[in-house]
Formats: structure tokens, C-alpha cells, sequence
């Protein structure tokens, strides 16, 4: 049988018993994975540690689970790459936001650009698909993950290591040219790319423009081929 793995917020001590009160979490188990009394999970806090459980006490208000065994989690990739993509529609973004997780992406923070299909983001329903996305993966931690801010503001809160800024018309892009960069950033452009407006104000910022050198891509593929450039073997 598959042992399913969660993520909860509390920390989890280093003593064998740990009580779960979470009431989604709680009905997940009890009515929708039909897990008893017996079943084993793995839990993980975010803290670099897989805590494999077997559940002893499961009821609509509480849940106990022994800790049998810890391991350390999938490690996380070297390089920690903070993915500021703009907002698309709702079904690509939630993709973007499953993929970049699993590959690793230390942060994602939505960008309204000037050619963003849409505004509104669900900033809870996009941190349900993280949590997932997580679980999933094994990675041992969840990524950092905003309400969307417009460009200008985006930048001037991570200014403090390298970005670069993704177009057509760009330089082409050598993944070695960045892998003793401890912390790194991209911009991803909406469907229709950067305004001259936003390609101005990179050259002004002295941002450096580059190009995947591939036929024209969607936005989140585009943001999922440069996370896995990045991540996959750094």
C-alpha cells in the first residue's frame, strides 16, 4: 500500500508522539483516503526531515501518529531560484505552480505586467497546489509564495542578487554562466511579452535580457524550461 506524505505547520518535536487537529487534513484521511487505524503516513514540517507514522488514535477531532522512523528529505538544490512570473490564466498558472515546485524553485512571486490576461490571483487555492506539489515531490520544504505585485515593485524588493529578464530578443542563455550565483532570478513575460515599457525599464536597471533560443513559448513553459535549466543538476 502507498504510504501518503503531508506537510503540517506545526513543528514537529523530536518526541515519538505527534497529534494532529488539522480538521481538512483530519477529513482527508477519514473520508477520502479511508486511512485506519494501523496505516502508516509520513509527515514532514518543512525542517528537513520525512517522519514515517503510524496512525494510533484517528477520530473526526483528533489524530495520533507514532513516529517509527525519521529520514532527511530530498535535498534541496544549491542554488536558490526565485521565479517572478506574470500572471496567465488560471489553468496554466496552477501548472506553472505544480511544475516549479517540483523542480525546486526556492520562491515564485506573481507579477501584474502591463500585458497580464488577468489581475486577480487566489493566493489560498495557489498555496493548496504548492502544499501538494510538495508533498508530491518529496522536497523537504514548501516555496515562498506572494500576492502578486507590479514589476517595478518586484524588483526593487529583490534587487539585492542577479536577475534576468526573459524575451525573444535576448542573449541566448548559458545555464554556466550562473551556477556560483548562490541566488538567482527571473522574470517570465505574460502571453504577448514585455511591453517597451518593461523592456525599458530592464535596460534602465541594467537587467540582462536573455533568450531560450527555442521557437516562441507559452509563458509557463517558458517559466517551467528555465527553472529546470537551473535546478535540475545544480
Amino acid at each position: 500500500m502507498r504510504i501518503h506524505r503531508f506537510y503540517i505547520e506545526e513543528r514537529i518535536s523530536p518526541d515519538l508522539r505527534i497529534s494532529i487537529k488539522n480538521e481538512k487534513l483530519l477529513h482527508q484521511w477519514r473520508n477520502v483516503l479511508r486511512l485506519k487505524v494501523g496505516n502508516e503516513v509520513v509527515l514532514f514540517d518543512g525542517y528537513g526531515k520525512d517522519h514515517r507514522c503510524e496512525l494510533a488514535v484517528l477520530t473526526k477531532k483528533e489524530a495520533v501518529c507514532m513516529i517509527r522512523e525519521s529520514t532527511e528529505s530530498a535535498q534541496a538544490p544549491q542554488q536558490e531560484f526565485f521565479l517572478f512570473v506574470s500572471l496567465i490564466k488560471k489553468e496554466r498558472f496552477e501548472w506553472l505552480l505544480e511544475k516549479a515546485t517540483e523542480l525546486g524553485v526556492a520562491q515564485i512571486r506573481p507579477v501584474i505586467a502591463d500585458r497580464s490576461e488577468v489581475k486577480k490571483f487566489n493566493l489560498a487555492r495557489a498555496k493548496d497546489i504548492v502544499r501538494e506539489a510538495t508533498e508530491q515531490s518529496g522536497r523537504g520544504n514548501l516555496p515562498a509564495l506572494y500576492e502578486p505585485m507590479d514589476l517595478e515593485n518586484v524588483f526593487k524588493e529583490y534587487q539585492y542578487f542577479p536577475s534576468l529578464a526573459f524575451d525573444p530578443n535576448g542573449d541566448t542563455f548559458k545555464k554556466a554562466e550562473y551556477d556560483t550565483e548562490g541566488k538567482l532570478g527571473a522574470f517570465i513575460g505574460p502571453e504577448g511579452g514585455w511591453s517597451a515599457r518593461e523592456l525599458e525599464y530592464f535596460r534602465t536597471e541594467k537587467v540582462r535580457m536573455c533568450s531560450l533560443g527555442a521557437p516562441t513559448l507559452r509563458a509557463e513553459t517558458a517559466a517551467v524550461a528555465v527553472t529546470a535549466l537551473l535546478l535540475l543538476q545544480s
